[in-house]
Order: C-alpha cells, then sequence, then structure tokens
C-alpha cells in the first residue's frame, strides 16, 4: 500500500509568486492608499475654507457694516484707503487678499500679509486687506473661528518690520537661508492651518504663493461672499487645484472651471 508524504517546506516558485505578490502590493496598493489618505486631509483642509467663508457671512447677516468694523494692525493705518482695497477687491474676479501662504517643496509653510508675487493689485489699485485683520472685529474673528489661529499676529509683526516674537506662543518664526544667501524667516501658526501635502508643501520645488482671496458671491454681492485660494496673476475661477484634483474654493468646481 503506497502512501502520500506530506509536504514539507516551500518551494522556489511558491516564493517567488509570494514575492511577486508582496511586489504588487507595494507598488500598486500602498501608493494608492496613501493617495486615499492624502486626498481625504486635502478635504478637511477645504473645510477650513468654508468655515471662514461661513464666518464672514454670519457676520454680514448680523450687520451689514461688518466689514468695516475692525480694530487696525497699524496704529496710523489709512482707513479711507484701506475700504477703496476692500470695496475694489470683492468686486474684482481676483477677490480682495486676505493673506499669503507661500510653498515650497523642501521648506516649511511661509504666512505674509502680502508680497509682489502675489494678488496685492489690480493696476494701480491695491486689493490687499490684510491690515483690516487687526486685533478685533470682524475679519480677526472670522480667522480665529475657522481654526486660522496665528494669522494675526504674524500680519502684526510683519507690517511692523519684520519683528518677530520668538517666544510667541501662537507662531513660529524659522530662520533658513534664502536665495540670496541671507538669513530671512518663515512664519507659521503652531496650531497648524492645514493637514495636506497640498497645502504645506505644494506642487514644485519652486517658491509658489497663493493669497486667501474673498469675493462678494454673484448675485449676492454685499449679502454673502465666497473664499478661495488663488495663485499669482489669476481670476476666481482659476483657483488652486490639488494634483488630486481637490479644488479650494468654495465656489466648488467652477472655482477650478480654468485651472491648470
Amino acid at each position: 500500500m503506497t502512501t502520500l508524504r506530506s509536504r514539507k517546506g516551500v518551494t522556489i516558485i511558491e516564493l517567488m509568486v509570494v514575492f511577486a505578490i508582496m511586489g504588487f502590493l507595494a507598488t500598486v496598493a500602498v501608493p494608492k492608499f496613501f493617495g486615499v489618505a492624502e486626498k481625504t486631509r486635502e478635504k478637511a483642509d477645504l473645510m477650513k475654507l468654508y468655515y471662514l467663508r461661513d464666518a464672514l457671512n454670519r457676520a454680514l447677516i448680523e450687520d451689514m457694516d461688518a466689514f468695516s468694523k475692525y480694530t487696525p494692525t497699524q496704529k496710523n493705518a489709512n482707513t479711507s484707503d484701506l475700504a477703496t482695497s476692500l470695496s475694489t477687491g470683492l468686486n474684482s474676479n481676483k477677490g480682495a487678499t486676505l493673506f499669503v501662504i507661500e510653498l515650497h517643496n523642501e521648506l516649511t509653510l511661509n504666512v505674509q500679509g502680502s508680497h509682489g508675487k502675489a494678488n496685492d493689485k489690480i493696476g494701480q489699485q491695491s486689493i490687499n486687506i490684510c491690515p483690516m485683520i487687526g486685533s478685533g472685529g470682524t475679519w480677526f474673528e472670522a480667522l480665529k473661528e475657522a481654526r486660522f489661529d496665528g494669522v494675526a499676529d504674524i500680519i502684526k509683526d510683519r507690517l511692523n518690520g519684520n519683528k518677530f516674537d520668538f517666544n510667541s506662543s501662537t507662531y513660529s518664526a524659522t530662520p533658513y537661508v534664502n536665495q540670496n544667501n541671507k538669513i530671512d524667516y518663515r512664519t507659521a501658526p503652531k496650531n497648524p492651518m492645514f493637514l495636506s501635502k497640498a497645502l504645506n508643501h505644494g506642487k514644485s520645488n519652486e517658491n509658489t504663493r497663493y493669497t486667501m482671496s474673498v469675493q462678494w458671491s454673484p448675485g449676492n454681492e454685499g449679502f454673502s461672499v465666497e473664499v478661495f485660494l488663488l495663485p499669482n496673476g489669476k481670476d476666481w475661477n482659476q483657483a488652486y487645484r490639488s494634483d488630486n484634483g481637490i479644488c479650494f474654493s468654495t465656489y466648488g468646481r467652477k472655482g477650478c472651471a480654468k485651472s491648470n
């Protein structure tokens, strides 16, 4: 009577099959998992734009003059000029610039009040309203409610000659060597503004700046606003769109209808 011996050990072919499956998982499944995780973080970051929009719209519902209620960042701020900047920006295709974020693949996120390579002007007319954030009022409270803690303090210290508070409890100022081989500082809230790579490092190795822009919602001018992150020189329907297809605009998909 012949008996079958139980097979013991693993053959070379079986090992090759196992390694092939592991290789497939490493090259396909794992990257896909991390891609899904990044897209989820981007959607969470997008929600902060909606929180900011909703906070501003609630202020307008309570008081139609809400946008003129603020404590200026600069003591000698020209409120008339700021009002003109606000009006021009809100009614423009670019929106009014509240603040600027600078992204770099190899450096930390950098918050600025304004920059020449960001949407600061239309022709000769300023559309930057960062001094209106101040230390109180509609803009300050809206940023706080949307969890952009530290932005107001960064803007204040930048407007006062980059006199950073290195012991600040709300933001950090990190030194780095800029392209002119000089020490400069990248300022960011200690409570991270964003979770995703898309809004912490961006798409390229070059410095890229986006403006947190606010615009009257078409058809509801004076009653509600929309908020979007806008590349330099672009209009409201060319908002920043991530590699995962997330459009960082409260307009939804139409906010990126003409984005690259």
